[in-house]
């Protein structure tokens, strides 16, 4: 990913505005893209309700807008945003919030888009239900990169296929999953835990520990543990613990280990058990993964 510095980005997105000979793109029912770069000032008197954006709830939309110059307004409910270059909303149309041009601002530049997209809209609703609508990210960033490409195909006539256009818009979707994640759960707090407490586990795979030994081990009280522990890595305790038994019994399928010593070498109650968890998390039977390995 190379690094842009803004006034480059905002050059970049300029220029392919330019060129761009339409506004909007219907591939097939439910599945559709307008888009736009624009600079307001002051007396444009830019407002945008989201209730009264063009949408119904029974064909609902995704909006994305990002600052590149000046300053613009965002409110939901009684909490007001102040979107400044590298800020960016989110929202589902329609909904309660509105963004604007506040007075005191002498313009504001941004490029947008909105898309109707039943996959997308689910993720996008998922998303919103865990981050607030405005969000920053910096020039250079994967998801900002993926949001341009999107936008820069757009102006550019390079969506004139559906595959083309849900490649480009899964892209961003996924880069920006992906680094609110991180946001969420820095990485370096998070593998340390993980590590920690995985060492742990294999140290006594037989007899799994559970919450409260876990705790002792990090030395917390039980229930701020457990609440540190999923908000720090977003997997409860015991569902990590699995995940590592789990693990380990498929380095001992790769073995001539029977099905009943893997169960007790991993903690499980018996091989009905261990059947059951692996295929509750893998969708196959321990068996039929054993021979799919043996194939290769």
């Amino acid at each position: 990913m190379r690094s842009e510095d803004l006034s480059l980005f905002h050059q970049r997105l300029r220029r392919a505005s330019q060129k761009c000979t339409e506004h909007f793109r219907n591939f097939d029912v439910g599945r559709q893209i307008a888009w736009g770069y624009e600079m307001k000032r002051t007396g444009d008197n830019y407002y945008w309700d989201g209730l009264k954006r063009g949408a119904s709830s029974k064909q609902p939309q995704v909006l994305f807008q990002y600052t590149l110059e000046g300053r613009g307004e965002y409110a939901e409910g009684r909490k007001v945003w102040s979107l400044v270059p590298e800020t960016s909303f989110t929202v589902l149309l329609p909904s309660v919030h509105c963004y604007r041009l506040p007075v005191d601002s002498e313009r504001w530049t941004f490029f947008w888009f909105i898309v109707q997209h039943p996959f997308f809209i689910d993720r996008i609703r998922k998303l919103r239900s865990k981050e607030a609508a405005v969000q920053t990210w910096k020039t250079g960033s994967s998801a900002v990169e993926m949001a341009a490409m999107l936008f820069e195909s757009a102006c550019l006539g390079k969506l004139r296929e559906v595959w083309t256009f849900e490649e480009r818009l899964f892209s961003w979707l996924l880069e920006t999953e992906r680094e609110l994640y991180q946001r969420r759960y820095p990485q370096d707090e998070r593998h340390r835990l993980l590590d920690k407490t995985r060492s742990f586990v294999r140290e006594r795979l037989d007899k799994p520990p559970d919450a409260a030994e876990l705790a002792c081990v990090h030395q917390l009280e039980r229930t701020t543990f457990s609440r540190k522990f999923k908000a720090t890595t977003g997997i409860s305790p015991a569902a990590f613990v699995t995940e590592v038994r789990l693990e380990e019994a498929i380095k001992l399928l790769r073995t001539e280990a029977k099905l009943e010593e893997v169960a007790a070498s991993t903690g499980f109650a018996d091989a009905n058990h261990f059947c059951k968890v692996f295929r509750r998390h893998f969708h196959s039977s321990p068996g039929s993964y054993r021979r799919m390995i043996l194939k290769k």
